[in-house]
């Protein structure tokens, strides 16, 4: 299956953008605590229903509440991670993001959490979710792995941050291509084999989602993906629409597991 066509670029793919927005958020939860900022598809009830495929025990899935980890990308203001944690995952969790002022943002809340529950956070699971400012396409793979997570993450989490990068103008300074282009090969190296990858987007039909992502290495991607594809492995249901005779949703979220390539 070949790539979709471009996004036209907008201000949602710049980095300034999202520095602005959460320095925003920031003043915001300084003036009210209780202004934890925005949650991206809100109005889909994204984490509730991603929270719920990732524990559904009837699906071919079957992750550890106890031992799971996840790495978020993109993490914003920490919202997912903080929801799972919530409702019952005790695994490592880490959430990364390019603007500094995110991950700032993102500590500043799980430190109200912590005083608000006493370090519920902590005794439920012996270790704080954690936040670190990353830069996926910039920064070697090698920083995010390490302990438990050296061969790789049990499941990586992307709400939006394709959605954004889709939107930047940049360019790979060596193949003149669009950045996005470059996000798979990225993100393949922070999965341990097996591992899963779940991306929700506002942009991308699931059959868009399906072009970026499934199959193995294409004739331009790097050695980090020889040898491995991604396969679908799962969807989330959200509420649907129709319109011209067309069904369709407003957001959609595929699971990927990360595996070898089949030998002929």
């Amino acid at each position: 299956m070949s790539k979709p066509a471009h996004l036209e670029p907008s201000e949602l793919g710049t980095k300034e953008y999202w520095d602005n927005l959460y320095t925003t958020e920031i003043s915001n939860h300084a003036h009210n605590p209780s202004d934890t900022g925005t949650v991206w598809f809100e109005d889909s009830d994204a984490e509730t229903k991603l929270i719920d495929f990732l524990s559904d025990n009837e699906s071919e899935l079957q992750l550890s509440r106890d031992e799971t980890s996840f790495l978020d990308l993109g993490t914003g203001n920490g919202s997912l991670l903080f929801q799972l944690r919530d409702a019952g995952w005790n695994g490592r969790m880490l959430g990364v993001d390019y603007s500094l002022k995110s991950v700032e943002f993102a500590k500043r809340i799980a430190e109200s959490r912590a005083s608000e529950n006493d370090n519920d956070d902590e005794d439920k699971s012996g270790q704080p979710i954690t936040f670190a400012e990353h830069d996926i396409l910039r920064t070697p793979p090698a920083t995010l792995l390490s302990g438990a997570q050296s061969s790789g993450w049990d499941a990586i989490l992307d709400k939006g941050t394709f959605d954004a990068i889709s939107l930047s103008s940049e360019t790979d300074p060596t193949s003149g291509r669009r950045i996005v282009e470059s996000y798979r090969v990225k993100i393949a190296p922070l999965l341990r084999e097996g591992g899963l990858f779940l991306v929700t987007s506002c942009n991308w039909t699931e059959t868009e989602l399906l072009g970026w992502f499934e199959g193995p290495a294409k004739d331009d991607e790097g050695e980090e993906m020889e040898g491995w594809r991604f396969e679908q492995v799962g969807r989330v249901e959200y509420p649907s629409f129709s319109f011209g005779g067309v069904k369709g949703q407003t957001i959609s979220s595929l699971c990927f597991r990360k595996v070898r390539n089949s030998r002929n």
